[in-house]
């Protein structure tokens, strides 16, 4: 009965009642997980601002985020949280937001401003080429090997992809169609190899320090 009579009142509760309670279910902060993140980074960055080729590589990327705290007060910090609330932002400045809310975390400049990226951008990579790759410590399950026979992973562990990384080259900014022997080139690699072990096979080797296919040569655009 008590159910009952909570409906009823609920119901009864027409006008102004009802706009103010859709009022608040709009202003209610963005929920803290990859379905609300790839929801908005892909709505709101796309064309030249878009961060990912389709929802399926942003998917399996975000689980290389740590979580944070909020999508609201996460305004720094390589975190999913801090990615969410750019990608809510991109909305009204995708140029400057998107990068941001993007798996790099922050434009690839050599001089990072440390927005979601955590000051470091070849943390957002390592973090992500691990996850899609494995490394010589820890293969990914099975440690499959790509159609030449070789193992997937291209680093020893976290610690050996931090000291290579810095060397590369971070004037080009990243892009889904990024190329050439850049950091945005692997971390593209890297984002298309999280898809499943059958892209990792192909993909990365491209992530490498010493990159093949697309990563190899001259970095453009």
């Amino acid at each position: 009965m008590r159910n009952f009579i909570l409906v009823m009142a609920v119901a009864g509760c027409g006008g102004s009642n009802n706009t103010s309670i859709d009022a608040a279910i709009d202003m209610a902060p963005p929920a803290l997980d990859c379905a609300t993140y790839c929801a908005k980074v892909q709505m709101n960055c796309a064309g030249a601002n878009a961060q990912y080729p389709n929802l399926d590589q942003c998917t399996h990327t975000c689980a290389s985020f740590s979580v944070g705290t909020s999508t609201v007060t996460d305004t720094t910090g390589n975190t999913l949280g801090c990615r969410i609330n750019y990608a809510v932002a991109a909305s009204m400045m995708a140029a400057t937001h998107c990068s941001q809310a993007g798996p790099a975390g922050d434009l690839i400049t050599a001089s990072t401003p440390g927005f979601c990226s955590g000051g470091d951008l070849c943390t957002s990579f390592c973090n992500l080429d691990l996850l899609a790759c494995g490394s010589m410590d820890a293969p990914l399950p099975g440690n499959p090997k790509d159609s030449f026979g070789t193992a997937l992973y291209q680093y020893k562990n976290f610690d050996g992809c931090m000291r290579l990384c810095p060397a590369w080259d971070k004037t080009h900014a990243y892009g889904t169609t990024s190329m050439g022997d850049s950091l945005a080139c692997r971390l593209s690699a890297a984002v298309t190899a999280s898809i499943s072990v059958d892209s990792a096979k192909v993909y990365c080797a491209y992530t490498a320090d010493f990159p093949t296919g697309q990563c190899a040569g001259t970095a453009s655009p």
